[in-house]
């Protein structure tokens, strides 16, 4: 059978390269860096919008008749 030892070769390879991306995908840090006009680092996140108080307090008002 031809070509088995060719076949063996490709899908080694490409368990290998699999193996070498898995590894630095783990034990790389990632993300680019980025800068504001002022050249400043920028957050990673962006800022959560502020809470407005959306509370009501609801009161009975008395009523002897």
């Amino acid at each position: 059978m031809p070509g088995v030892g060719m076949l063996l070769v490709i899908v080694g390879a490409i368990f290998l390269t699999g193996a070498v991306a898995f590894y630095i995908s783990r034990n790389v840090e990632h993300g680019e860096a980025r800068f504001g006009p002022g050249g400043e680092q920028l957050p990673t996140h962006p800022p959560e919008p502020e809470k407005k108080d959306m509370s009501v307090t609801v009161t009975r008002e008395r009523e002897d008749r």
